[in-house]
């Protein structure tokens, strides 16, 4: 039995968590160096997802705005995703209107570099509100990838995320990490 396998390159990016800000963002500028440099030199490397947050990209650009076009082009050709969020938030903390303008400001930063990824990419978040599900799909999100906060009761590798209101997106669910 033969069966396909994809593969989908990409990093989680915390801010800042057990070291200081400028720490982690000189780790992020060296990370993202190398990533440009590799998906120049490698057209046949297709796509690098960014952790769904687009203010990796902001942090990066303050330090090194001169490499914004070589951004904008993989961006632009889907070689290199970013977005939907500004930040991945833990979920129980801010309020829903906070994720509907990090999901907003996300989606707007993202596009005007090129574009932006249309899955809520929720993959380390401890839990996760009941009405997510019909937040995302009232952004225009078409689909999300989940990891923590998922019950083990959950079989499978994909499922139907349905909120209160009867709104459902799709999940992949990555399963053991």
């Amino acid at each position: 039995m033969s069966r396909t396998v994809y593969v989908v390159p990409h990093c989680h990016w915390d801010r800042e968590w057990y070291q200081p800000h400028e720490l982690f963002r000189w780790r992020l500028v060296q990370m993202i160096d190398e990533m440009l440099d590799h998906m120049e030199r490698h057209p046949e490397y297709r796509c690098f997802n960014l952790d769904g947050q687009s203010i990796v990209i902001d942090d990066y650009l303050d330090l090194r705005p001169e490499n914004e076009g070589r951004l904008r082009a993989l961006i632009a050709s889907g070689r290199i995703v970013i977005g939907p969020w500004w930040v991945q938030p833990d979920e129980f903390l801010p309020s829903g209107e906070s994720h509907i303008r990090s999901f907003q400001k996300g989606i707007r930063f993202a596009e005007r570099l090129g574009g932006s990824l249309r899955v809520g990419h929720c993959a380390d978040q401890f839990g996760h509100i009941a009405q997510m599900p019909q937040l995302m799909k009232q952004l225009g999100l078409t689909s999300a990838c989940l990891w923590r906060g998922v019950s083990d009761a959950i079989p499978g590798w994909s499922f139907w995320w349905e909120a209160p209101d009867g709104t459902r997106l799709p999940v992949l669910y990555l399963r053991n990490s």
